[in-house]
């Protein structure tokens, strides 16, 4: 007899050589592992047996099946199996994969197909729960499926009935769909006992039978309906839906960026004058994560800045102090709430040595901007950033080194007894100090700039400025200049010359013949080199053509070589190599 939660209604015939006689629908945002019961369910058979019929890639663990990457993304074979055995259109399966949000509240970047291994960092960097769930018992009270998002980090309250979702059954202690007690999440089961639908289900060590614990009657703590409005807001926003922060629209991937960042600078700068804004349990929730990181103080996962909220509690109290600062309805708002946090690690910073316990987190440049705005000067001159920043420039707009000319008008004046390629990447580092950057490591780092040179312009040069504000100010309008000229993606022409190391014959040889120039190999790697600076906006000594040394030339020559080839090439060859960099430039789609 068909359950009556999986009524004819609600099933596909399935064609084909496997002969499943028919496989739920999947539920509008019902998660794999939810569907693959459902489908053991019907068939009267286990989970893991369910998995193998299914066609699923897995890997036998007796007494349980482990299917590869299950419920994170589907592998081709994966996918081939599911369409044999039950004809489901791929969207819909593919739907059910927490890989429905890469690009949102996830980033899947790293995950290789081919090795699996490359899930574990993956699972620790993300906001995800690979192995186990949170549930509103509520819901399961109504319905077999466990929605997706019920496994995302972010997830903390059920919209529709206004209570926390719980993490632990009451009865055994243990996670939610984690399946055993035991120190590693068990697969699929394949023998019996099997768990009975809609009970906890929980193998433990040294115990007969499963915990019998049934979900729907496991009590749930209630919450206002403002978090349950926030609890919506979030997950439309993971969903690809349009993301406001302070007034301004944002990508739902920088969105979810800066909740991860102000939830690490949460956890430095919070204090109990920020908690008497947020419900009693939601504080104590807070203050328990405090304590649970000062007792894991010894290093792992659980002292990370960024970690995922360890129980839906927790997340619901970060995103409760987290959203007056991203939904705030106007900047100098945001600016507001978000001073006391920056105060308060400016004061951490100076007690660790001016050490940022930020420096590894990643932040949108819009927060960073804002956070910079705000913070106490750290410094003589990096504490003259000048604050209500108007400029978006990020640092993929920014060159190595800074337009010459812009540089001798500008801001040579402040960099006295300064030679102009050392000035000009200070100038580069400044710029994106500017957009929002949090130190001038990073700023290199974000440049994708040679940390040494960074670092020698950084501490010395920064030492010659004798007046902070004026050389912000003059920054300032090198942006200015740089807006009006129209932006430039130097990232991807770097991305574009990487392995230019030399030019083709044919380029240099109609040019160089009239002026009785031989075209030599030597000359087609410096007009390699010529391309990639004109180009990049880069130091030419950092051209892929001088990447390796020249087999029986030393560098002294080389670079001679170079001043030579630079100062005596004819506008003739300069205008050709120049034509051919933009040809070979648009045929990349770079500009």
């Amino acid at each position: 007899m068909v359950p009556s939660s999986l009524s004819s209604k609600r099933l596909l015939p399935v064609p084909g050589f496997r002969r499943l006689p028919a496989v739920p629908v999947p539920a509008d945002g019902e998660s794999f592992a939810s569907w693959v019961d459902r489908v053991g369910v019907l068939l009267g058979i286990s989970p893991g047996q369910a998995a193998r019929v299914l066609g699923l890639e897995c890997r036998a663990s007796a007494p349980s099946t482990r299917p590869t990457y299950f419920g994170v993304v589907l592998t081709p074979r994966s996918r081939r199996g599911l369409t044999e055995a039950t004809g489901i259109p791929m969207r819909l399966l593919r739907a059910m994969q927490l890989a429905r949000y890469d690009g949102t509240v996830l980033s899947l970047a790293g995950l290789d197909l081919n090795d699996e291994t490359t899930l574990t960092p993956v699972a620790a960097r993300e906001w995800m729960m690979v192995a186990t769930s949170r549930a509103c018992p509520h819901c399961l009270a109504e319905s077999a499926v466990w929605p997706l998002w019920w496994r995302l980090g972010v997830a903390a309250v059920c919209p529709v009935h206004r209570c926390l979702l719980i993490d632990e059954c009451p009865a055994c202690g243990v996670r939610l769909r984690r399946g055993s007690g035991g120190l590693r999440p068990r697969g699929l089961p394949t023998r019996p006992p099997f768990p009975e639908p809609g009970t906890c289900g929980t193998r433990l060590p040294g115990r007969e039978g499963l915990c019998p614990q049934v979900l729907a009657e496991i009590p749930a703590v209630a919450v206002p309906q403002s978090l349950a409005e926030l609890q919506r807001k979030v997950l439309a926003v993971a969903e690809g839906g349009t993301a406001w922060v302070a007034g301004e629209r944002a990508a739902g991937s920088d969105w979810f960026t800066a909740l991860r960042f102000l939830t690490a600078l949460a956890r430095i700068a919070v204090e109990d004058n920020d908690l008497r804004d947020i419900p009693c349990l939601l504080s104590e929730a807070f203050e328990d994560d405090v304590r649970r990181r000062r007792a894991h103080r010894q290093g792992g996962g659980a002292t990370r800045l960024g970690a995922m909220p360890a129980n839906a509690a927790v997340a619901a109290a970060f995103l409760s102090l987290s959203a007056p600062i991203l939904d705030a309805p106007t900047t100098e708002d945001a600016r507001s709430r978000l001073t006391p946090w920056a105060e308060r690690l400016a004061t951490v910073r100076r007690k660790s040595g001016g050490t940022d316990p930020l420096r590894s987190t990643p932040r949108p440049a819009f927060l960073g901007q804002l956070l910079t705005s705000v913070s106490p000067r750290p410094s003589r001159v990096a504490g003259a950033i000048p604050r209500g920043v108007r400029h978006r420039l990020g640092a993929q707009h920014i060159p190595h080194l800074a337009d010459v000319d812009d540089y001798r008008s500008v801001i040579a004046i402040h960099l006295p007894g300064t030679a102009d390629v050392s000035g000009r990447r200070l100038t580069s580092l400044a710029l994106a100090r500017l957009g929002g950057t949090a130190s001038w490591a990073e700023a290199a780092a974000a440049l994708g700039m040679d940390p040494v040179k960074a670092g020698r312009a950084a501490n010395t040069l920064v030492q010659r400025i004798t007046d902070p504000d004026a050389f912000w100010a003059a920054v300032t309008c090198v942006a200015d200049r740089m807006h009006e000229r129209g932006l430039v993606n130097y990232a991807d022409r770097r991305e574009a010359f990487a392995v230019l190391r030399e030019v083709p014959h044919h380029v240099l040889f109609p040019v160089f013949r009239p002026l009785g120039w031989d075209v030599t190999w030597q000359r087609l790697r410096h007009a390699a080199a010529w391309v990639w600076q004109h180009f990049t906006g880069g130091d030419v000594h950092d051209a892929p053509a001088y990447e390796h040394p020249w087999d029986g030339t030393s560098r002294e020559s080389v670079r001679e070589g170079w001043r030579r080839f630079r100062d005596r090439l004819p506008v003739e060859a300069a205008d050709a190599l120049a034509a051919w960099g933009a040809a070979r430039l648009a045929e990349k789609g770079t500009e």
